[in-house]
């Protein structure tokens, strides 16, 4: 190898490690673009901050949170009147020993009405589950209490009346219990429902 040759080796070598030089020493040999779009941050940047009305939407997505309370003491109420409807309302203790037992279904207009209003109730108590809330709500769970309380008192009125006034031994059933128990549960329900009192939406 001449010494021609040897110096071109030399200058060329320095040329590479000058140009290393300056990309170390901050210079840009090459562009750099972050991938899917996103902004670089240099030196003595601030950092990118989210727009102002991105967490109040996050917010505003979520589902707000059932009413444990409420709605268990609802679905309970609404069952309890379902059950109540085929369970006996009268008992009779007959001359021969025999007992008759009389359900709520062989009194149809009586039992259709708590059957309905048990059906009612089991809807709210879904609703209240999902989180909703509000008055129509606790409107709807008093309006079916006070139904289920009002047949209840008034089958077990005639049921002492009657008893009273024939020979026959007649008691009140397990069903009207029932029932009754149904109805507060469900005014319950309403007083524990955590939504407002007005008809604003909560």
């Amino acid at each position: 190898m001449d010494d021609d040759e040897l110096t071109d080796e030399v200058e060329n070598a320095g040329d590479k490690d000058g140009a290393a030089a300056d990309v170390g020493a901050g210079g840009h040999a090459l562009p750099h673009t972050p991938p899917f779009g996103i902004k670089a941050v240099h030196p003595g940047d601030e950092p990118p901050l989210a727009p102002p009305g991105s967490e109040s939407e996050v917010r505003r997505r979520e589902r707000p949170a059932g009413n444990g309370l409420a709605a268990m003491a609802a679905t309970i109420g609404g069952v309890l009147a379902i059950m109540g409807t085929f369970l006996p309302w009268i008992v009779s203790d007959r001359i021969d020993g025999e007992v008759d037992n009389l359900i709520g279904w062989d009194l149809p207009v009586d039992a259709v009405v708590v059957l309905v209003t048990g059906l009612v109730a089991a809807g709210i108590a879904g609703a209240l589950w999902v989180g909703q809330r509000g008055l129509i709500h606790k409107l709807f769970l008093l309006a079916t209490g006070a139904v289920l309380l009002a047949v209840a008192g008034v089958e077990i009125s005639d049921v002492r009346a009657l008893d009273a006034v024939t020979s026959l031994d007649r008691s009140v059933g397990s069903g009207l219990p029932v029932i009754a128990l149904g109805g507060v549960l469900l005014i319950g329900g309403a007083l524990l429902d955590r939504g407002t009192w007005s008809f604003r939406a909560s």
